[in-house]
């Protein structure tokens, strides 16, 4: 199967028991656990959240999450993992580039693995949906390959020419992940000027 383009082609990728395994996390990063002991949000957005791991420790860890995917097969998923004992993250099927049924503030947002495989009017209209649902003074992370699927370079300043308007790039840290060159961002939300 080639990369995924339409939510349909996700669908696919995840009514399979393999299909999805090339970017399905089956462990949190560190840079994710790093990233909530540093900013201690309330609330938070996770965009592309596939079967739901991570929103699923957001919520282990007394955070309220908001987690979208394209993929209502990955929604539908995500959904059956949950347990008990603790409130459920908020799935929603939806399209990262028009969250027009989610409202915010968030207090952090992330995103591992989603942002790379949009093309560049999808990055632009992502930016100003992030810029949109995150609080001023927010935290977006990022973490994308520095080639993306559709083979588009993607660099710090790719990440800095997509979100300038609305974000400052705190920090632009190299790594190998899932066998591939890549980087994780984190972004700071301007604060408004009025």
């Amino acid at each position: 199967m080639s990369a995924p383009e339409k939510n349909t082609d996700f669908d696919e990728a995840y009514r399979s028991d393999v299909g999805h395994m090339m970017w399905t996390d089956s462990n949190v990063p560190t840079e994710l656990k790093n990233f909530i002991r540093q900013n201690s949000p309330l609330n938070a957005l996770e965009l592309g959240c596939g079967l739901g791991l991570f929103a699923d420790y957001f919520s282990k860890e007394g955070i309220k999450i908001t987690a979208v995917d394209f993929s209502a097969v990955a929604i539908e998923k995500a959904r059956n993992r949950v347990r008990e004992g603790y409130e459920s993250p908020r799935f929603h099927t939806g399209d990262v580039t028009n969250l027009k049924d989610i409202s915010g503030p968030f207090d952090v947002s992330y995103d591992i693995g989603c942002f790379h495989c949009l093309d560049e009017p999808g990055q632009m209209k992502y930016a100003r949906e992030v810029n949109r649902l995150l609080k001023p003074g927010g935290m977006h992370l990022i973490w994308a390959m520095d080639i993306s699927p559709r083979r588009m370079p993607l660099s710090p300043q790719v990440i800095e020419k997509v979100f300038g308007q609305y974000f400052e790039l705190v920090s632009a840290a190299r790594h190998y992940r899932r066998e591939a060159d890549s980087h994780w961002y984190r972004l700071l939300k301007k604060k408004d000027k009025s």
